[in-house]
């Protein structure tokens, strides 16, 4: 992570009300969907993703052609 990105914490706190608009950068977006899916393979039943998240997967292009690809690709951990 780059030094201008804030910590996990730091993300979590700005983005739990969904009535802010929290900007985030590419590398924030994707630490919060990591820690979303970690949550889910624990068995945490999400309602949904983080309003954040979903604003800056609307915005930004880059982002979701690589949640595409990670869609797209086999799952290797499952046997």
């Amino acid at each position: 992570m780059s030094e201008a990105s804030r910590s996990l914490w730091q993300l979590l706190l700005l983005t739990r009300d969904a009535s802010t608009s929290a900007q985030l950068t590419c590398e924030e977006c994707f630490v919060l969907l990591e820690y979303d899916a970690e949550l889910l393979s624990n068995g945490t039943a999400l309602e949904e993703l983080h309003p954040a998240i979903r604003n800056h997967l609307s915005l930004c292009s880059k982002c979701r052609a690589k949640i595409d690809e990670w869609l797209r690709k086999p799952d290797v951990t499952r046997t």
